[in-house]
Protein backbone atom coordinates (compact mmCIF):
# COMPACT_ATOMS: atom_id res chain seq x y z
CA UNK A 1 0.00 0.00 0.00
CA UNK A 2 0.76 3.71 -0.45
CA UNK A 3 1.00 6.47 2.45
CA UNK A 4 2.99 9.41 2.34
CA UNK A 5 4.12 12.48 0.29
CA UNK A 6 6.17 10.86 -2.32
CA UNK A 7 4.81 9.04 -4.65
CA UNK A 8 4.87 8.82 -9.01
CA UNK A 9 1.15 7.06 -10.18
CA UNK A 10 0.57 6.72 -14.09
CA UNK A 11 -2.40 9.26 -15.16
CA UNK A 12 -4.56 6.48 -16.40
CA UNK A 13 -4.40 4.98 -13.78
CA UNK A 14 -5.40 8.01 -11.22
CA UNK A 15 -8.01 8.63 -14.04
CA UNK A 16 -9.52 5.65 -13.71
CA UNK A 17 -10.43 6.74 -9.68
CA UNK A 18 -11.43 9.93 -7.58
CA UNK A 19 -9.80 11.09 -4.79
CA UNK A 20 -11.99 11.26 -1.99
CA UNK A 21 -12.48 14.93 -0.83
CA UNK A 22 -13.57 13.77 2.56
CA UNK A 23 -11.09 11.61 3.36
CA UNK A 24 -8.64 12.16 6.43
CA UNK A 25 -5.97 10.01 4.70
CA UNK A 26 -6.96 10.47 0.77
CA UNK A 27 -3.74 8.52 -0.29
CA UNK A 28 -4.42 5.62 1.80
CA UNK A 29 -7.87 5.55 0.58
CA UNK A 30 -6.50 5.85 -3.27
CA UNK A 31 -3.67 3.34 -2.52
CA UNK A 32 -6.43 0.80 -1.59
CA UNK A 33 -8.58 1.41 -4.90
CA UNK A 34 -5.95 0.71 -6.86
CA UNK A 35 -4.94 -2.26 -5.06
CA UNK A 36 -8.08 -3.64 -5.12
CA UNK A 37 -8.33 -3.00 -8.67
CA UNK A 38 -5.61 -5.09 -9.05
CA UNK A 39 -3.08 -2.66 -10.06
CA UNK A 40 0.56 -3.00 -8.12
CA UNK A 41 2.43 -0.67 -6.00
CA UNK A 42 6.56 -0.99 -5.34
CA UNK A 43 8.99 0.68 -3.26
CA UNK A 44 11.48 2.80 -4.31
CA UNK A 45 14.34 3.28 -1.65
CA UNK A 46 15.88 5.97 -3.65
CA UNK A 47 13.45 7.91 -4.05
CA UNK A 48 13.24 10.39 -0.50
CA UNK A 49 11.34 13.10 0.68
CA UNK A 50 11.43 15.20 3.89
CA UNK A 51 8.64 17.45 5.66
CA UNK A 52 8.61 20.10 8.50
CA UNK A 53 8.30 19.16 11.65
CA UNK A 54 4.94 20.41 13.74
CA UNK A 55 5.07 23.60 15.13
CA UNK A 56 4.24 21.97 18.23
CA UNK A 57 2.85 19.26 20.48
CA UNK A 58 -0.75 20.23 20.27
CA UNK A 59 -0.17 20.59 16.50
CA UNK A 60 1.45 17.38 16.34
CA UNK A 61 -1.53 15.54 17.84
CA UNK A 62 -3.65 16.49 15.89
CA UNK A 63 -1.61 15.51 12.90
CA UNK A 64 -1.49 12.24 14.43
CA UNK A 65 -5.16 12.20 15.23
CA UNK A 66 -6.22 12.82 11.39
CA UNK A 67 -3.82 10.20 10.24
CA UNK A 68 -5.49 7.75 12.89
CA UNK A 69 -8.99 8.48 11.91
CA UNK A 70 -8.10 8.70 8.33
CA UNK A 71 -6.66 4.89 9.11
CA UNK A 72 -10.11 3.72 10.65
CA UNK A 73 -12.08 5.14 8.53
CA UNK A 74 -10.33 3.74 5.17
CA UNK A 75 -10.39 0.54 7.27
CA UNK A 76 -14.03 0.11 7.86
CA UNK A 77 -14.74 1.29 4.29
CA UNK A 78 -12.70 -0.90 2.51
CA UNK A 79 -12.81 -3.87 5.04
CA UNK A 80 -15.50 -6.00 3.40
CA UNK A 81 -13.69 -5.56 0.25
CA UNK A 82 -11.01 -7.34 1.51
CA UNK A 83 -12.33 -10.86 1.34
CA UNK A 84 -14.36 -10.20 -1.67
CA UNK A 85 -14.20 -11.81 -4.62
CA UNK A 86 -11.82 -9.76 -7.56
CA UNK A 87 -8.37 -9.20 -8.69
CA UNK A 88 -6.73 -9.34 -5.65
CA UNK A 89 -3.80 -12.77 -4.78
CA UNK A 90 -4.49 -14.60 -1.69
CA UNK A 91 -1.03 -12.77 -0.40
CA UNK A 92 -2.57 -9.64 -1.60
CA UNK A 93 -5.71 -10.02 0.51
CA UNK A 94 -3.91 -11.38 3.93
CA UNK A 95 -1.60 -8.09 3.62
CA UNK A 96 -4.69 -6.21 3.62
CA UNK A 97 -6.45 -7.37 6.30
CA UNK A 98 -3.30 -8.10 8.42
CA UNK A 99 -2.25 -4.05 7.99
CA UNK A 100 -5.72 -2.84 8.29
CA UNK A 101 -7.86 -5.13 10.39
CA UNK A 102 -5.45 -7.37 12.69
CA UNK A 103 -4.07 -3.82 13.68
CA UNK A 104 -7.11 -3.18 16.14
CA UNK A 105 -6.71 -7.43 17.62
CA UNK A 106 -3.22 -6.57 18.16
CA UNK A 107 -3.60 -3.17 19.63
CA UNK A 108 -5.90 -4.68 22.45
CA UNK A 109 -3.88 -7.54 22.55
CA UNK A 110 -0.45 -5.24 24.20
CA UNK A 111 -3.07 -3.53 26.11
CA UNK A 112 -3.19 -6.90 28.06
CA UNK A 113 0.24 -7.32 27.79
CA UNK A 114 1.73 -4.60 28.80
CA UNK A 115 -0.72 -2.62 31.13
CA UNK A 116 -2.03 -5.74 32.35
CA UNK A 117 0.40 -8.35 32.43
CA UNK A 118 3.38 -6.65 33.45
CA UNK A 119 1.84 -5.29 36.42
CA UNK A 120 0.74 -8.75 37.24
CA UNK A 121 3.93 -10.60 36.82
CA UNK A 122 5.24 -7.71 39.40
CA UNK A 123 3.15 -8.75 42.03
CA UNK A 124 3.38 -12.28 41.64
CA UNK A 125 6.65 -13.49 39.64
CA UNK A 126 6.64 -15.45 36.35
CA UNK A 127 7.28 -18.79 36.57
CA UNK A 128 5.71 -22.63 36.63
CA UNK A 129 4.31 -22.35 40.24
CA UNK A 130 2.30 -19.26 39.85
CA UNK A 131 1.13 -19.08 36.16
CA UNK A 132 1.95 -22.78 34.44
CA UNK A 133 4.47 -23.59 31.96
CA UNK A 134 2.68 -22.35 28.98
CA UNK A 135 2.03 -18.76 30.00
CA UNK A 136 5.58 -18.62 31.51
CA UNK A 137 7.24 -20.44 28.18
CA UNK A 138 5.29 -17.68 26.30
CA UNK A 139 6.31 -14.48 28.60
CA UNK A 140 9.74 -15.46 28.67
CA UNK A 141 9.53 -15.99 24.79
CA UNK A 142 7.68 -12.27 24.16
CA UNK A 143 10.19 -10.67 26.50
CA UNK A 144 13.38 -12.12 24.41
CA UNK A 145 11.97 -11.47 21.30
CA UNK A 146 10.92 -7.82 22.08
CA UNK A 147 14.79 -7.40 23.66
CA UNK A 148 15.80 -8.06 19.50
CA UNK A 149 14.58 -5.00 17.98
CA UNK A 150 15.52 -3.12 20.62
CA UNK A 151 19.13 -4.36 20.61
CA UNK A 152 19.50 -3.89 16.69
CA UNK A 153 18.02 -0.81 16.20
CA UNK A 154 20.53 0.54 18.93
CA UNK A 155 23.30 -1.60 16.69
CA UNK A 156 22.16 -0.04 13.31
CA UNK A 157 22.40 3.99 14.65
CA UNK A 158 25.51 2.91 16.47
CA UNK A 159 27.00 1.85 13.22
CA UNK A 160 25.87 5.22 11.46
CA UNK A 161 27.58 7.22 13.59
CA UNK A 162 30.61 7.36 11.79
CA UNK A 163 28.67 9.12 8.68
CA UNK A 164 26.44 10.94 10.37
CA UNK A 165 28.34 12.33 13.01
CA UNK A 166 26.82 14.47 16.33
CA UNK A 167 23.68 13.35 14.51
CA UNK A 168 24.53 9.99 14.68
CA UNK A 169 25.12 10.06 18.16
CA UNK A 170 21.78 11.76 19.00
CA UNK A 171 19.95 9.06 17.19
CA UNK A 172 21.39 5.97 19.16
CA UNK A 173 20.37 8.01 22.56
CA UNK A 174 17.02 8.78 20.94
CA UNK A 175 16.57 4.99 19.57
CA UNK A 176 17.83 3.73 22.59
CA UNK A 177 15.48 5.12 24.55
CA UNK A 178 12.51 5.07 22.41
CA UNK A 179 12.78 1.46 21.43
CA UNK A 180 13.16 0.14 25.10
CA UNK A 181 10.56 -1.42 27.23
CA UNK A 182 9.71 1.37 29.27
CA UNK A 183 10.04 3.72 25.90
CA UNK A 184 7.86 1.63 23.56
CA UNK A 185 5.00 1.26 26.52
CA UNK A 186 5.02 5.15 26.93
CA UNK A 187 5.16 5.22 22.87
CA UNK A 188 2.29 2.73 22.67
CA UNK A 189 0.00 4.50 25.42
CA UNK A 190 0.33 7.72 23.00
CA UNK A 191 -0.88 5.87 20.12
CA UNK A 192 -3.81 3.97 22.53
CA UNK A 193 -5.08 7.68 23.40
CA UNK A 194 -5.17 8.35 19.68
CA UNK A 195 -7.18 4.97 18.55
CA UNK A 196 -9.42 5.14 21.36
CA UNK A 197 -10.08 8.98 20.36
CA UNK A 198 -10.28 8.06 16.70
CA UNK A 199 -13.08 5.41 17.35
CA UNK A 200 -15.12 7.44 19.65
CA UNK A 201 -15.28 10.69 16.72
CA UNK A 202 -16.07 8.01 14.02
CA UNK A 203 -18.73 6.15 15.99
CA UNK A 204 -20.56 9.91 17.52
CA UNK A 205 -19.87 11.14 13.96
CA UNK A 206 -17.81 14.06 15.63
CA UNK A 207 -15.21 13.63 12.66
CA UNK A 208 -14.42 17.49 11.64
CA UNK A 209 -12.80 18.61 8.31
CA UNK A 210 -9.18 18.15 6.96
CA UNK A 211 -7.09 20.68 8.90
CA UNK A 212 -3.53 21.92 8.12
CA UNK A 213 -1.14 21.01 10.56
CA UNK A 214 0.98 24.29 11.83
CA UNK A 215 5.27 23.53 10.77
CA UNK A 216 8.01 25.17 12.22
CA UNK A 217 9.97 27.28 10.08
CA UNK A 218 12.15 25.85 7.26
CA UNK A 219 15.69 26.14 8.28
CA UNK A 220 16.64 28.04 4.67
CA UNK A 221 14.32 30.75 5.57
CA UNK A 222 15.27 30.90 9.10
CA UNK A 223 19.12 30.95 7.81
CA UNK A 224 18.21 33.84 5.88
CA UNK A 225 16.78 35.77 8.76
CA UNK A 226 13.79 35.78 7.15
CA UNK A 227 9.96 35.81 8.67
CA UNK A 228 8.71 33.01 7.73
CA UNK A 229 4.33 32.24 7.94
CA UNK A 230 3.77 28.90 9.71
CA UNK A 231 0.60 28.67 8.25
CA UNK A 232 1.56 29.48 4.39
CA UNK A 233 4.94 26.98 4.89
CA UNK A 234 1.90 24.07 5.95
CA UNK A 235 -0.42 24.88 3.05
CA UNK A 236 2.42 25.10 0.82
CA UNK A 237 3.72 21.86 1.56
CA UNK A 238 0.11 19.83 1.98
CA UNK A 239 -0.37 21.51 -1.22
CA UNK A 240 2.42 20.24 -3.13
CA UNK A 241 2.01 16.10 -1.34
CA UNK A 242 -1.88 15.88 -2.36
Amino acid sequence: YFSGSNALWKTEVLGAREFSETAQTEDVDMAIQQLLDGRRIEFCAESRSGELAPMNCASMWKQRMRWTIGWDETSIKHAGAFTDSGTLTCRARCGLVWTFIVRWAMTVLTVGAVYVGLPLTTCRHLDEAHWGKLITYLGQTCFVMGLGPWTFATVEAMLQVPRRGMQGAIQVLFVFVVASPVGFASFFLYNFMLQVTSCFKLSTGRVSGWEVTQRAPSAKKAGKGEEADPEEEAEDLEDSVA
